[in-house]
């Protein structure tokens, strides 16, 4: 029966691998060869482990014992690849004979252990690994030695380095996936010594199991678990800014709705329509340019409003202190209210707007300020800038609606 947690694990670390693999190919670093190797190992250990393709490898070459040292020696690549990350990752960076060593051990221990599993001739009984050569016992212990020996080593050349790195961390998420990356390589420690009771049954009997018991396959999955969700750490960080985001992004763009509609509705010109935002719409995955362009539609509208606009703050509730065309207060006042001065600016754009509704086409109504090019505001940010336009236009719905346009499009 197939193991469904291992049977996953197995497909997304091979999918995940290849990708990388592929997407880095121009900068491949030797980091990301040997991260790629690993996840590539320790995804057909998984699959191996998964199901009941141990026994059809063993049935259909007629080599007994074939499939558990396949497994074996992919368990130590995979051990043999976390440590070479390690030590090209390490501060400072090691040098090529330090890489070359491990690359060495690897082979040897590989070596040694296929030699052992040779000698000992393996055959299996009832769900049993027997060895049955003259030095078969210590042969398949000494096997097993090789390989609990080999991964534990790796494993805590590996846990050294990611104890490091999780305290030199800068961000959360960073410190997050170092953690579980550490946790996984405790667990995969853990699962390790487990295994050195075969070492104790192969000296007895020259026996040991020919699958993996119960609590190693529960070792097996939690590494598996840790692992993926260490890996996957910062890809659900970054998708989780991303949507933040855009969240931000689109309830801002949803509070400038008021203004831009009362301007766009006086003023259709200020809609750009390049590109693949219409007016008046919002991609969904397009929310932050969608907000960037519905800023720079209505600080055009509020520049071709500035003709209408009247010296003296209107009559009537909403007034205050003057201000700009882009509605940055001048007295400071205003700063000290900005509820107070966003509502008094609401009602100079509507008294501006009124007016340009009512005028007819060709210029503004008589007694209006005349046109003077206009200086930019000190907002500070985007950011700031969206704030403060989105309390106008929440000020702006509070008032009464104007009035129909009495002639053609105001110009501009």
């Amino acid at each position: 029966m197939t193991d469904p947690v291992l049977a996953f694990a197995a497909v997304l670390l091979l999918a995940l691998s290849t990708y990388r693999f592929f997407a880095g190919r121009r900068g491949r670093s030797p980091a990301l060869r040997y991260t790629c190797c690993f996840a590539w190992c320790f995804g057909a250990f998984l699959a191996l482990m998964a199901g009941q393709t141990r026994a059809d490898i063993d049935h259909g070459t007629g080599l007994t014992g074939l499939s558990g040292m396949l497994t074996d020696h992919l368990k130590m690549g995979s051990a043999g690849f976390l440590a070479l990350t390690a030590l090209a990752l390490r501060r400072p960076a090691a040098d090529a004979r330090a890489l070359r060593r491990r690359q060495v051990g690897t082979a040897l221990a590989v070596l040694a252990a296929t030699v052992l599993f040779l000698l000992a001739r393996i055959r299996e009984d009832g769900g049993q690994t027997v060895a049955t050569g003259p030095y078969g016992p210590a042969a398949l212990a000494g096997y097993d030695l090789v390989i609990a020996g080999y991964v534990a080593g790796c494993l805590v050349t590996l846990l050294r380095q990611t104890l490091y790195w999780t305290r030199q961390a800068d961000s959360a998420a960073l410190r997050t996936a170092l953690g579980l990356v550490t946790l996984t390589d405790a667990v995969g420690l853990c699962w390790t010594a487990w295994g050195l009771d075969d070492v104790l049954g192969a000296l007895r009997s020259g026996r040991q199991l020919a699958t993996e018991d119960p609590v190693s396959l529960a070792l097996g999955r939690l590494c598996a678990v840790l692992l993926l969700a260490g890996a996957t750490t910062l890809l659900w960080a970054r998708a989780g800014r991303a949507a933040r985001r855009w969240r931000v992004a689109y309830r801002s763009y949803r509070s400038l709705g008021p203004l831009w509609r009362a301007l766009h509705t006086a003023f259709p010109q200020i809609a750009l329509t390049a590109g693949r935002i219409t007016a008046g719409r919002m991609p969904p995955t397009d929310a932050e340019l969608a907000l960037y362009r519905r800023v720079i539609e209505i600080r055009d509208g509020l520049l071709i409003l500035r003709r209408y606009r009247t010296v003296e703050a209107p009559s009537g509730p909403g007034g205050g202190p003057s201000s700009d065309a882009f509605g940055v207060a001048d007295e400071p006042g205003a700063a000290e209210e900005p509820g107070a001065a966003a509502r008094a600016e609401a009602a100079r754009i509507a008294e501006a707007l009124r007016r340009a509704r009512t005028a007819a086409p060709g210029g503004p109504l008589p007694g209006a300020p005349p046109s003077a090019e206009p200086h930019l505001p000190h907002t500070g940010s985007m950011e700031a800038e969206t704030r403060w336009l989105g309390q106008i236009a929440q000020a702006l719905r509070t008032l009464p609606p104007l009035p129909p346009r009495s002639a053609g499009p105001a110009g501009g």
